[in-house]
C-alpha cells in the first residue's frame, strides 16, 4: 500500500521502493527506512544507510529492500529546502542521515501513522530540524507568480504570457529571475505543478486520464512520462493499491 501526502512546498510518499531507475528529481529529498537499511546511489555513489538527504537535480536511485520507506521532496522554492542546503548538505550532493534522527522519526512515524500521515508529517519534520523559519522576503513579482500557480486547478497552454503579464516582465527576464529566486527554472517549477495539479485531480475523479488532460498534460502518456522522470517510477505504481484514492491525504 501506498500513501500519499501532497501539499505546495513538499511532498511525503511511504512506499515499498524495490528498484526504482537511476533518475532526478526537482526536489531536495529525504529518505529514511523504516525498517532495515536503504540501498541506494547518489553522484555515482553507492551508499548504504538508514537515511539519506540528497540535494536536488541529483541523479541517484534508492530502495527499501527489507521493508518501506518514507520519501520527502521539497520545493527547492520552500524554508524546508533551504533548511536542508544549510545544515545537512553544506554543498554536497547528498549526506547520510544519523542513526539518532532516523530513530526519532521511526517512532513518530510508529506513533502517528495510525492517527494522521499529516500529524506525522508534522512531527516528522519538527525532529529535522524543517520548521518553517523567518526568511527574508523574495521578489513580489515572483510572489505574485507562484500565489497564481498554486490558485489554478490546471496549466493552461498560454501560461507563459499570462506569468509575463502578472509579473510586469518580459517572459526571458521572468525565466532569468524565477530562476535566480526559486533556484530552478520556470519550465522545470511548471512542470512539478501540473504532476501536483494532476494528482489532486486524480484523487478527486480516480481517472488517471482524465486528471492528465485536466491537469494540463498533453496526453495520459505525457504524464506518466513526467511522473517516470520526476520519481523513478511509473504514476501506476503510486495508484495501483489506491482502490479509494478520495480517502488519500491531499491539501
Amino acid at each position: 500500500m501506498t500513501d500519499i501526502l501532497f501539499e505546495y512546498d513538499h511532498i511525503l510518499i511511504r512506499s515499498e521502493y524495490k528498484t526504482p531507475d537511476l533518475h532526478r528529481h526537482l526536489a531536495s529529498h529525504v529518505v529514511v527506512s523504516l525498517a532495515g537499511d536503504l540501498h541506494g546511489e547518489a553522484s555515482g555513489n553507492a551508499f548504504r544507510a538508514n537515511g539519506v538527504c540528497i540535494a536536488s537535480d541529483v541523479l541517484h536511485t534508492v530502495c527499501a529492500p527489507d521493508g518501506e520507506l518514507l520519501l520527502y521532496l521539497f520545493d527547492t522554492s520552500s524554508s524546508a529546502s533551504k533548511i536542508l542546503s544549510r545544515d545537512y548538505l553544506n554543498g554536497t550532493d547528498f549526506c547520510v542521515l544519523e542513526n539518532a534522527i532516523v530513530e526519532k522519526i521511526r517512532a513518530v512515524w510508529n506513533t502517528e501513522k495510525t492517527h494522521s500521515l499529516a500529524a506525522a508529517d508534522v512531527q516528522i519534520r519538527s525532529v529535522l530540524g524543517l520548521s518553517p523559519l523567518h526568511e527574508e522576503k523574495s521578489d513580489l513579482r515572483i510572489e505574485r507568480v507562484l500565489s497564481f500557480l498554486k490558485s489554478l486547478d490546471e496549466i493552461p497552454e498560454d501560461i507563459m504570457p499570462r506569468l509575463s503579464s502578472i509579473a510586469c516582465l518580459s517572459q526571458s527576464r521572468l525565466s532569468h529571475l524565477f530562476t535566480q529566486q526559486v533556484g530552478i527554472s520556470l519550465h522545470r517549477y511548471l512542470a512539478m505543478e501540473k504532476m501536483r495539479k494532476g494528482y489532486i485531480l486524480f484523487q478527486k475523479s480516480g481517472n488517471i486520464s482524465q486528471a492528465a488532460l485536466d491537469a494540463g498534460f498533453d496526453s495520459p502518456s505525457h504524464f506518466a512520462a513526467t511522473c517516470k522522470r520526476m520519481f523513478g517510477i511509473s504514476f501506476s505504481d503510486f495508484t495501483k493499491s489506491m482502490e479509494h484514492p478520495s480517502r488519500q491525504n491531499s491539501i
